[in-house]
């Protein structure tokens, strides 16, 4: 395997996550926390909520597209076969957007808004309601990442509805 299409697969299987022979997807959602802890700690250099939430916006638009890009691929030419199950980095976004306008301050809160994502997430990804389901039938690894950026969708409005009224 070239260079390259390591590179791919690495960051497909979210550095190895995938790979695991039992819940890969499960792992792969774990593997979206320190990006969020990673995330949470570059908030402290923006001035408000605001404009880091605009910052945290353009960082899942990006990763949406990356993410497009490396699902294309992996499905095409490194697996050969569509919506391949070692594919997680789909998982890592939708986790990252249930979390999208989730400020949490201080280690407690941190650690809640964590395991609610988590658990709001997984079922959104497993049960596929309604339009998730569905959006798995565009091409091009858009419907291997679609079904999971919607399901982080729905994730954050109910997430961001118990964080409005319990925190």
């Amino acid at each position: 395997m070239d260079k390259n299409k390591k590179i791919i697969r690495d960051l497909g299987t979210w550095f190895g996550l995938g790979d695991l022979p039992k819940a890969p997807g499960t792992f792969g959602t774990l593997g979206g926390i320190p990006v969020f802890i990673l995330l949470s700690y570059i908030r402290r250099f923006f001035p408000n909520n605001m404009v880091y939430n605009s910052f945290y916006f353009m960082f899942l638009i990006t990763f949406f597209a990356v993410a497009v890009y490396v699902c294309d691929i992996c499905e095409r030419d490194i697996f050969k076969k569509k919506d391949p199950q070692n594919v997680v980095i789909d998982e890592v976004l939708g986790y990252l957007t249930t979390l999208f306008l989730i400020n949490p301050v201080g280690a407690s809160k941190n650690i809640i808004a964590i395991a609610l994502a988590f658990v709001i997430f997984r079922f959104f990804d497993i049960t596929k309601l309604g339009p998730i389901d569905k959006s798995q039938n565009f091409p091009h690894g858009v419907g291997v990442v679609l079904d999971d950026f919607l399901a982080g969708i729905i994730g954050n409005f109910l997430l961001v509805c118990i964080w409005t009224i319990f925190f």
